[in-house]
């Protein structure tokens, strides 16, 4: 037992080893701090031009719907939709929030829609079931959004019309190609954005607004589930949606790839930014964001309770200091 036990310990510490090995050997700056400087050849920036804040445009039109943001018989939601990483996060989130007397806990009703083994697929259907929408999923799953409906909603006494606000965070299993490449990872999530956000706004009529996270750090990662780069590339893919909303907007056609998302049609919420969780492993963003392998779980890919609480913390510090979310201070 004893060799036994010695020999598990010497595994797990060369998996950490390997691990921060594999770390290492991926390097590139945060989207935050990489600015008007290119990855593989794409520009940086959060935004525009190489910029992290809002588009004067988008701005005004963000500020408009956030005004919006009311209560439809006494309550509204902010709801979370996602994969496992984003379920747990917002559970801590949310717990967070429960307890926080700065929050609007007299309107607002936070509900984690978000669930474990429920990639980005399963949510571009309004109606189908992720089988039905040809989804590739391990087993049998209802209706996303009927899920949500029946098992969430309804046991609150909230209805779909109550739903005002999306934060949303997903990802694709086992990616293969990496950004340069046309068929790249990247361009098929930002794809994925697209559909999600018509599918959310189709079955939710007041929808107004949705934030997007992409992945926190997978340097760690010791399956292929979601490693690096392709963490570190859904930055991109969230940029470039929003970005094709801005510039349809703006009196542009409709982007080939995230397809229409026209909010003043009603096709789709505003979307954008809320907040970017990339840090290149324990190096320092210019903020100070890092990620140690201490704040995940043995898989390198989910972070742990102490993750899990920096992503609670990152997420409460946007909702109470960002101009679109008057609506979630007490």
């Amino acid at each position: 037992m004893r060799v036994t036990a010695r020999v598990a310990r010497i595994h797990f510490a060369f998996l950490l080893f390997a691990s921060s090995v594999w770390a290492q050997s991926f390097v590139a700056k945060p989207l935050n701090d990489l600015g008007a400087d290119k990855y593989k050849g794409f520009q940086g920036g959060l935004y525009e031009k190489g910029g992290n804040k809002v588009p004067a445009d988008h701005n005004a039109a963000g500020l408009a719907l956030a005004a919006e943001v009311k209560p439809v018989r006494g309550k509204f939601v902010l709801l979370s939709i996602g994969m496992s990483n984003a379920a747990q996060e917002f559970s801590a989130f949310k717990q967070m929030a429960d307890e926080d007397n700065r929050v609007n806990h007299a309107s607002m009703v936070v509900i984690n829609g978000a669930e474990g083994a429920i990639t980005a697929c399963a949510w571009t259907s309004a109606k189908d079931t992720p089988q039905e929408h040809g989804c590739n999923m391990p087993r049998f799953l209802p209706n996303q959004y009927d899920r949500i409906r029946d098992d969430l909603l309804k046991p609150a006494g909230l209805a779909e019309d109550q739903v005002e606000v999306i934060w949303m965070k997903n990802a694709d299993p086992r990616p293969s190609v990496a950004l340069p490449s046309k068929d790249a990872e990247a361009y098929n999530y930002e794809r994925y954005i697209g559909d999600m956000a018509r599918a959310a706004r189709s079955r939710y009529p007041n929808l107004k607004l949705m934030f997007i996270a992409s992945r926190i750090y997978a340097g760690y990662a010791t399956t292929p589930l979601n490693p690096e780069p392709y963490a570190y590339e859904y930055g991109f893919s969230v940029k470039w949606a929003i970005q094709a909303q801005i510039d349809q907007m703006r009196g542009g056609t409709a982007d080939a790839i995230a397809g229409d998302l026209d909010y003043k049609k009603g096709l789709a919420p505003w979307i954008a930014w809320g907040p970017y969780l990339w840090a290149v492993g324990t190096t320092p963003r210019s903020d100070g964001l890092t990620w140690d392998r201490s704040e995940f779980m043995p898989d390198g890919t989910h972070p742990n309770p102490q993750g899990r609480e920096k992503v609670a913390q990152q997420l409460m510090n946007f909702f109470l200091n960002s101009p679109y979310a008057k609506w979630f201070k007490k």
